[in-house]
């Protein structure tokens, strides 16, 4: 059975989150972070199958090349070049943005009497959509939908959750707030 996995080119991820970000978020807030991975890594491995303690080296460019070369030719090896599927397997995909605010948490919260949480919480409800290609009313508990819908109709009306016109949308202040 194929889930949405199976058909998603997670290539195009990056693109689809920045369509819906430019779409949703009002505010502009979501910005793309790169993530560096640090030059030298630590490798640790037991030199034999019979040791108790393993054994630590620091691997830098080219032992690092090496390494990795290594570890394809074994992925190689035990899939016979790909005429053997791997079962159980597990991609792990990071996609990183940085939720940034024009003032201070302060300054957002006294000042421009926002509420910041309810912003990340948008922000992030919009990437988790994108994501995982569900609908956003999908993605939340049914006891905070009205607070989210009321947050975000846009939000739902994208992703085919309700009906009529878009309206344009109005940053929720903290006096706004229900408790």
């Amino acid at each position: 059975e194929e889930g949405w996995l199976d058909q998603m080119d997670l290539t195009e991820l990056p693109a689809a989150l920045d369509k819906s970000l430019q779409a949703l978020d009002a505010a502009n807030a979501v910005r793309p972070t790169i993530i560096t991975a640090k030059e030298q890594w630590v490798k640790r491995w037991l030199p034999s199958l019979m040791s108790k303690t393993p054994e630590t080296a620091t691997l830098g460019e080219e032992e690092l090349r090496s390494e990795k070369g290594k570890a394809l030719e074994l992925l190689d090896a035990l899939t016979r070049s790909g005429a053997l599927v791997v079962e159980e397997a597990a991609l792990h995909v990071i996609l990183a943005a940085t939720h940034a605010f024009d003032k201070g948490l302060v300054d957002t919260v006294v000042q421009d009497n926002l509420n910041p949480i309810l912003q990340v919480e948008r922000s992030s409800l919009i990437m988790a959509s994108s994501a995982t290609g569900m609908p956003a009313a999908s993605l939340i508990r049914p006891e905070h939908e009205e607070r989210v819908r009321a947050m975000t109709p846009a939000l739902f009306l994208h992703a085919g959750g309700g009906g009529g016109e878009e309206e344009e949308e109005e940053p929720r202040t903290l006096s706004g707030l229900h408790a």
